[in-house]
């Protein structure tokens, strides 16, 4: 309790002083980031679960995206999460050109690999196909999108231009590839995505600059709370994807979902806020920022609006233990299974 104390403390005054568009506070990056790189801490995720049959939960596409993304600008939104293995990055683009809002007040996030290859000149071609999806100069922040695939996949491990053509190696040499990026200044800031601690000191092994973010699945049914603080031991944010348990994808498999749960509704209806509302400042109040998707404008007007309200101690605790997170099924694969 007195850590959450502490670090809420911590959080308020470096966000008390970093508000930005419709006052959504922002975090300065540390590490691979260029000087008074500032991040929303709420953007919009553009990558759906679902397909065209609308099987798995709502399907992204470029007219989804560009449609919510417009929205979300709109809005007062400027955060944008995506990435090259979305197939929404042309929809983006579109939307953030007829928003005329200029390109310094955005901050875009893009992914690369490994569905098409991790490696060095693999990740170089993936970040100028990006680049040109999204038709711009630059992207803010470029994420490794997973550290690898898991064993048995039926996409074999890329050799990575040989060496032991191991994960290990071609995170590295995507990680290489981002280096020299950002020190060509092509890009604002360097991270990685789904990494765990034994990831994550693959890139340390390397002696060089360290990963400015890390996203990765976390919410009240998963938080891998030592994982979190690994990153804060080395300046690196922690990024939450799925931070609302993605319930259209999870409709089927968890009984109830993240914002039906009981004890969450019950610490919201205290504080006179939707469930949404309040695992999202369960998240802030951790320094953990955040990319909730959603189609739904009410939606994104809640996901803009959960700063003015703060959550006790007991609170955030009663959140934290609404569930094992061991019992439950992830939303996403497990990335400790990534060799």
């Amino acid at each position: 309790m007195v850590a959450y104390k502490k670090l809420f403390f911590l959080v308020f005054i470096a966000l008390s002083l970093s508000l930005a568009q419709r006052d959504v506070p922002f975090i300065t990056l540390h590490n691979a980031a260029e000087r008074d790189v500032r991040m929303p801490v709420v953007g919009i995720g553009t990558g759906g679960y679902g397909n065209a049959q609308g099987q798995g939960g709502e399907f992204w596409n470029d007219t989804t995206a560009y449609n919510a993304v417009k929205q979300w600008l709109a809005l007062g939104g400027r955060r944008i999460d995506t990435s090259i293995d979305y197939g929404t990055q042309k929809g983006i683009a579109q939307a953030i050109i007829e928003s005329k809002i200029p390109r310094e007040e955005l901050f875009i996030t893009s992914k690369v690999g490994p569905r098409f290859g991790l490696g060095y000149q693999e990740t170089i071609d993936q970040y100028n196909t990006i680049l040109e999806e999204l038709q711009t100069q630059y992207v803010d922040l470029v994420l490794i999108h997973w550290p690898g695939w898991l064993n048995g996949s039926d996409t074999p491990s890329p050799n990575c231009n040989e060496t032991d053509g191991s994960w290990k190696h071609c995170r590295q040499e995507s990680w290489r590839a981002l280096e020299d990026l950002f020190k060509a200044k092509k890009v604002r800031a360097i991270g990685v995505s789904n990494f765990e601690k034994q990831h994550l000191e693959d890139i340390f092994e390397l002696n060089s600059l360290l990963p400015s973010v890390n996203q990765v699945e976390f919410h009240p049914y998963w938080h891998e709370d030592d994982l979190v603080a690994f990153c804060k031991q080395h300046d690196i944010l922690f990024n939450a994807y799925s931070p609302l348990g993605a319930p259209d994808h999870m409709a089927t498999t968890w009984k109830p979902l993240v914002l039906s749960n009981a004890d969450i509704i019950a610490v919201a209806k205290v504080h006179q806020k939707s469930p949404a509302q309040t695992v999202l400042r369960w998240l802030l109040q951790q320094g953990i920022v955040t990319n909730p998707r959603t189609m739904n404008p009410d939606h994104m007007r809640e996901n803009l609006d959960y700063f003015n309200f703060q959550l006790k101690e007991t609170e955030m605790k009663q959140i934290s233990t609404v569930i094992n997170p061991s019992s439950v099924k992830k939303v996403c694969p497990d990335p400790n299974l990534i060799p």
